[in-house]
C-alpha cells in the first residue's frame, strides 16, 4: 500500500511538471502585441479626443460669444454710407434715401459716419449681458459634467477591462489544474488504479474549462472596444492595463457626501445658474416698460453731379438726442414678462429636481460601495474555505476515500468564489469612482 502512494505522488509530481513550459510559453506572448495603458493616460486621451467634450466646449464658447453680444450696446454704434440719389430723392441725417417736396430733378452724391450711443436704459442691457452670462457659466458647468461623465465612462471600461482580464486568468489557471488532473487521472487508470468513469468525469470538466476560456477571452476583446469608446477613439484591440490597488479604502459619513454633492456637482451648478439667468432675464423684460436715451449725430459730405448748380452743397453735420418711450406695443413686453416669469419657475423647479436626483445617485452609490465592501469580506473567507475543501478532497482522492467527483466539484468551487472575489474586487473600484462622480469629486485630479 505505501509504494501504491509513492507512485501516486510521484506521478503527480511528474505531471506537474511537465506542464509547466507550456504555459510559461503562452505567457510569454500574452502582451506581445499589447499597447501598455494606464488609467491616468486613458482619461487624458479621453478628455482631449471624446467627441462629447469638444461639443459641449463649444456650445460654451458659443455662450460666451452671447454675452459679449450683450454688451454691444455699451459701446458706440458707428456706420459708413455712400449714397447717389436722382430725381427728386435726397439723403436724410441719417444717410438714408428720403423723399422730398417737389423740386427740380438733380443727381447728388452723400457719404458720411452715423453715430449713435445709448446712454441710458434703465437696466435693460445690464440685464440681458446678467441674464447671459449666467447662461454661460452653465454651459461651462455642462462641460465640467461631460467631463465627468467621460472619465466616470472611462473608469468603469478600465475597471471592467482588469476584471476581465483577471477572470481570462482565473480561467486559464483552471484549465491548467484541469489539465494536470487530467494527467494525474490518465495515467492511475493506465496502471488500473482509477476507474474509465473519473477519467471521462475529469475530462467533461476540462472541456467546460475550455469553453469558459474562450468566453473570458472574449469578453476581454469587448471590453478594450469598450474602452476604447470610452476614450473617444479608434484604438488598438488589446492593451496592458496597469492594475491599481484593490484596497480598501474607509467612506465618508453619508451626510457630508449629500452636503458635499450639492455644493460641488455641476449638474446642480448649471441648473441654479441657469435659474439666475432666468430671473435676470425677468428684470430685462420689465425694464423695456422704460424709457430708452440715445445720443446720435451723423457727419458727411454732399456733391450735387447734375441739376441747379447754384444749391449749396459740401461737408455737414448733425448730432441730437432721442428718448424712446413705448406707450404700447401690442401686449408684446407684458407678455415677455410674463414668458420669463414661467421660465424662472420652471427653472427653480429644475432646480430641486436636480438636487433630489443628485441626493439619490449619492445614496445609491453610497450603499453600492457598503454592500461591495461586505461581500469582499465574505467572499474572500468563502474563496479560503474553498481551497481549503478542496485540499481535503484532493488528499482523500489521493487515498481513495472519495471519487473524482468531490475533487472535481471542489475546483468548480474555488474558481466560482476567486471569480466571484474578482467581480467584486474591480466592481468595488468602479463603485468608488461611481460615488466621486456622485459626489462632483471626480474630476478634482485630471
Amino acid at each position: 500500500m505505501q509504494m501504491r502512494y509513492t507512485l501516486i505522488v510521484s506521478i503527480v509530481i511528474g505531471s506537474v511538471v511537465s506542464a509547466q513550459p507550456a504555459w510559461t510559453q503562452s505567457q510569454g506572448g500574452r502582451f506581445a502585441n499589447a499597447s501598455p495603458l494606464s488609467m491616468k493616460q486613458a482619461i487624458a486621451i479621453a478628455l482631449e479626443k471624446h467627441p462629447a467634450i469638444a461639443s459641449s466646449t463649444h456650445a460654451f464658447r458659443a455662450g460666451e460669444a452671447r454675452t459679449e453680444q450683450a454688451r454691444a450696446p455699451y459701446y458706440p454704434q458707428v456706420g459708413a454710407s455712400a449714397i447717389e440719389t436722382s430725381g427728386a430723392l435726397r439723403a436724410n441725417a441719417f444717410l438714408r434715401p428720403s423723399g422730398s417736396l417737389i423740386q427740380p430733378n438733380q443727381t447728388d452724391f452723400t457719404a458720411g459716419l452715423t453715430v449713435s450711443q445709448l446712454i441710458y436704459d434703465f437696466g435693460q442691457t445690464t440685464h440681458k449681458v446678467e441674464a447671459n452670462r449666467f447662461a454661460a457659466q452653465a454651459l461651462n458647468e455642462d462641460v465640467l459634467t461631460q467631463k465627468a461623465n467621460v472619465i466616470l465612462n472611462v473608469q468603469r471600461t478600465y475597471y471592467e477591462g482588469l476584471k476581465r482580464r483577471r477572470l481570462v486568468q482565473i480561467a486559464e489557471e483552471t484549465v491548467r489544474e484541469r489539465e494536470v488532473i487530467k494527467r494525474q487521472v490518465e495515467s492511475l487508470y493506465r496502471q488500473q488504479l482509477k476507474a474509465k468513469l473519473d477519467l471521462d468525469l475529469v475530462q467533461v470538466e476540462l472541456s467546460n474549462a475550455g469553453v469558459d476560456l474562450i468566453r473570458t477571452r472574449n469578453d476581454l476583446k469587448a471590453s478594450y472596444a469598450a474602452l476604447n469608446t470610452a476614450m473617444g477613439v479608434t484604438g488598438s484591440t488589446e492593451y496592458m492595463l496597469e492594475d491599481p490597488s484593490v484596497t480598501i479604502t474607509e467612506t465618508r459619513p453619508l451626510e457630508n457626501l449629500l452636503a458635499t454633492a450639492i455644493e460641488k456637482r455641476p449638474e446642480v451648478l448649471a441648473i441654479q445658474e441657469r435659474a439666475r439667468s432666468a430671473e435676470q432675464r425677468i428684470k430685462a423684460a420689465d425694464s423695456q416698460n422704460f424709457p430708452t436715451i440715445q445720443a446720435v449725430g451723423s457727419a458727411g459730405d454732399t456733391e450735387h453731379l447734375s441739376g441747379r448748380p447754384n444749391l449749396r452743397e459740401g461737408e455737414w453735420w448733425g448730432a441730437g438726442l432721442v428718448v424712446s418711450v413705448p406707450l404700447f406695443t401690442g401686449f408684446l413686453i407684458q407678455n415677455q414678462v410674463q414668458e420669463a416669469n414661467e421660465q424662472y419657475q420652471e427653472a427653480m423647479s429644475a432646480v430641486q429636481s436636480v438636487e433630489q436626483g443628485v441626493r439619490l445617485e449619492v445614496t445609491n452609490a453610497f450603499l453600492g460601495v457598503q454592500t461591495l465592501r461586505e461581500q469582499i469580506k465574505a467572499i474572500t473567507e468563502l474563496v479560503r474555505q474553498t481551497k481549503e475543501a478542496l485540499q481535503l478532497a484532493q488528499q482523500r482522492y489521493r487515498l481513495g476515500l472519495n471519487s473524482i467527483v468531490e475533487v472535481t466539484q471542489g475546483e468548480v468551487a474555488v474558481t466560482n468564489a476567486e471569480t466571484k472575489l474578482a467581480e467584486a474586487q474591480y466592481d468595488d473600484k468602479a463603485a468608488e469612482a461611481m460615488l466621486a462622480y456622485a459626489v462632483g469629486e471626480s474630476t478634482q485630479s485630471f
